[in-house]
């Protein structure tokens, strides 16, 4: 178990027990009525990890202390700033909350760029909620086994797309909650460029990977509070 995990498991228990008495605060404005929001709070829980939460979709979730926090979705070149990846292009949706712990850029070392991010989005859109549990095979997404998170269970689909030496990939975590999609997602978004000499500042693929797969204890973080 990591540092962040033990962390995450170890306060994850004494917020769960504060839950009842701290009313949980909006963090942005609410894009289904809502004209300002209520409030807004991450509060540092230790010296390593914040608490993200948010009162209007009733959540809350252990972000790294150090990490960029963002409530717009930037687009790459491969992933869009929709409210979740494979939204219908005409549906309706939120983008709640994005935490990017991980990111380089350069330009002439390997990766000339790489994102790690975990990113929330909802939607109250009549049609996304009747997908929101559904594969989107025709825009390449592939079904992957069922995952409990938060004592809740989630259905989880992969997705990928590459071209032009640049790539976006992961999991997008869904579930329905108090008549909304919520949308967890797991991405990385990169470029694959690899042209440059050999240099002292290029990451390697593993170091990449490792700081993709570390995102997992955010996700397992993620929990409803009502």
């Amino acid at each position: 178990m990591n540092r962040l995990t033990f962390l995450i498991f170890t306060f994850t228990i004494v917020i769960i027990g504060g839950a009842a008495a701290w009313y949980l605060v909006d963090t942005r404005n609410d894009a289904f009525g809502t004209s300002e929001p209520t409030a807004s709070t991450t509060p540092t829980v230790t010296d390593e990890l914040s608490i993200y939460t948010n009162g209007t979709y009733g959540f809350s979730i252990f972000y790294p202390e150090d990490a960029e926090v963002s409530y717009m979705f930037d687009a790459s070149y491969h992933l869009g700033s929709n409210w979740r990846e494979n939204a219908l292009p005409e549906g309706v949706g939120t983008p709640l909350v994005a935490f990017i712990p991980y990111s380089v850029e350069s330009e002439n070392s390997y990766p000339r760029y790489f994102n790690a991010m975990v990113r929330i989005g909802a939607s109250t859109d009549p049609a996304e909620l009747a997908r929101c549990e559904k594969i989107a095979d025709e825009q390449g997404e592939t079904v992957l086994p069922d995952i409990e998170i938060g004592g809740r269970t989630w259905k989880a689909f992969s997705f990928q797309s590459a071209g032009m030496m640049q790539y976006a990939s992961g999991i997008s975590y869904r579930t329905l909650f108090e008549g909304k999609c919520i949308a967890m997602e797991k991405v990385r978004t990169g470029a694959s460029y690899r042209e440059d000499a050999p240099s002292v500042n290029d990451v390697s693929d593993e170091v990449l990977d490792a700081e993709y797969e570390s995102l997992a204890a955010i996700v397992q973080s993620f929990t409803f509070a009502r």
